[in-house]
């Protein structure tokens, strides 16, 4: 028994019952348990009580219990909503069209990025001259946005060599003369001030250029 190695909840659950059926079933509970999941995590990030939560939402204690016990099948939008609120959570809901072509699909994410680093330049502005704050977005700046421009690029890099256009245009710089090599990117990130980041602007779009040829 102590020799044993489960890949799985659904396994373990499996193996402990006799009966292969029950992996299903607790795979599908788990399925439907994400969202739960994702609240009691939160609150047990924030070191709030189910008492606490309860008192601030200003319903019994038993109601947060079944709220967390349960599945996301079984609850209401309001109280979701209403548990995050006082979690200082915000909720924010998307909705995928997985449908659209992949390019689509892609496309949409980077406006959601494009709009989280505005959000970040506009938090920058309005922190001159807290140092604390300004030097975590600087530490953004040179190890997380430096991460995803590289990966963009190496992603950019195969697909232009996969779909037969040659010579990728990101191999070193792009039309902006922005070099998009590791090290002068991380150089150019460090030397900005943060204050100064301008917003990115988002490529022009219109819905019937897309095309079905990136499905």
């Amino acid at each position: 028994m102590k020799n044993l190695r489960f890949t799985s909840a659904g396994d373990a659950a499996a193996f402990l019952a006799g009966d292969e059926k029950v992996k299903l079933q607790v795979e599908e509970e788990i399925c439907c348990s994400q969202l739960v999941n994702n609240l009691l995590k939160l609150r047990m990030e924030k070191g709030v009580s189910q008492k606490e939560l309860a008192s601030r939402m200003g319903c019994d204690p038993s109601k947060i219990s079944r709220m967390e016990a349960g599945n996301d099948l079984q609850l209401k939008m309001g109280d979701v909503m209403q548990y995050l609120s006082v979690l200082d959570v915000k909720m924010h809901m998307v909705f995928e069209d997985i449908t659209l072509p992949v390019a689509e699909q892609i496309r949409q994410h980077v406006f959601l990025i494009h709009e989280k680093l505005k959000h970040l330049v506009k938090l920058a502005r309005q922190v001159d001259g807290d140092e604390v704050i300004i030097n975590k977005i600087r530490v953004f700046c040179g190890e997380v946005l430096l991460d995803f421009l590289s990966r963009f690029s190496d992603s950019y890099k195969k697909l232009s060599v996969v779909s037969g256009h040659g010579t990728p245009a990101l191999s070193g710089t792009v039309k902006s003369g922005v070099n998009t090599d590791s090290e002068c990117v991380e150089k150019n990130l460090r030397s900005i001030p943060v204050a100064d980041i301008p917003a990115i602007q988002p490529p022009i779009f219109s819905p019937e250029t897309s095309g079905a040829a990136y499905r």
